[in-house]
């Protein structure tokens, strides 16, 4: 962040270290705002007195950013996104809390995305690469890890956490607290209410799980003895007539050098709203 916003640029770029930032003339940026070189702010946007941008970032038009928000270099934000405001919990006392976004993740058009609290750990965080499309919620205290995706929609409920590259489908409702592991798909129209495994497809009000997300796995070219070992454990956890207990220690004995199995025993065994099956 290289670079304070000391008035508003009317018109014009303004030279910053050699690049320029370019804020519309009717937007409205903080004296104590921190924007970083080639940083582009449209019409109408306002943006908070502890705000960071990086460099290359792009803010469309009516956009919001205000409380503490960090948002990282060459992000592209689109109109009407509201991000860093308070969080929708009525314990919430006002306390400082943050929202810090990674680098080139894609913010679309009227998605909202609420800061952290103090009981939540503080902070909303928001990886690199992620894809938050139109109309979408990010309630306090969840976590997006790199390259997730969250379709058109798509509502988060507080502490939830998407894993990396994990994608929740248009009008998904997920409960607060629940878990979606990596390189899982969860079908438009769900209601989460329970973790969904890393590697797993679910869709469906509750979800009900259907097999491997086998298309994601082929798209982010997964060895095929992976995808055979995870196959395997699927078998095991769900398709045996094994507890999860039993499973587990099967998988734990016969597939040993797998680290996408061990992720996946690891995040069944944390799991504290259990499971979607």
């Amino acid at each position: 962040m290289s670079t304070t916003a000391r008035k508003k640029v009317r018109g014009r770029s303004a030279p910053r270290g050699g690049e320029s930032v370019r804020f519309h003339p009717t937007a409205i940026v903080a004296p104590s705002a921190k924007v970083g070189d080639g940083v582009s702010i449209g019409p109408y946007s306002v943006i908070g007195e502890n705000v960071c941008i990086g460099e290359g970032t792009s803010v469309g038009a009516h956009v919001v950013v205000d409380g503490w928000t960090e948002i990282g270099r060459r992000c592209r934000i689109f109109s009407h996104a509201v991000l860093g405001t308070e969080p929708q919990d009525l314990k919430f006392q006002g306390e400082k809390s943050y929202l810090v976004i990674g680098d080139h993740t894609v913010i679309r058009e009227f998605a909202t995305i609420n800061r952290g609290t103090a009981r939540g750990g503080g902070k909303t965080v928001i990886g690199s690469r992620v894809l938050i499309m139109a109309s979408t919620h990010v309630a306090h205290d969840c976590i997006l890890e790199d390259g997730a995706i969250m379709a058109t929609g798509a509502g988060l409920g507080g502490h939830v956490i998407i894993e990396e590259h994990a994608v929740v489908g248009g009008l998904v409702g997920v409960h607060q607290f629940c878990r979606i592991g990596r390189y899982s798909l969860v079908g438009g129209c769900s209601a989460v209410r329970q973790d969904i495994i890393p590697f797993g497809k679910a869709s469906g009000d509750g979800p009900q799980l259907y097999g491997l997300n086998a298309v994601g796995l082929r798209r982010h070219n997964f060895p095929s003895e992976t995808v055979r070992s995870l196959r395997k454990a699927y078998r095991l956890l769900f398709q045996s007539g094994l507890n999860t207990s039993q499973a587990v220690a099967r998988i734990q004995e016969e597939i040993l050098d797998c680290l996408e199995v061990q992720h996946l025993v690891q995040f069944i065994k944390t799991s504290e709203r259990g499971v979607a099956r």
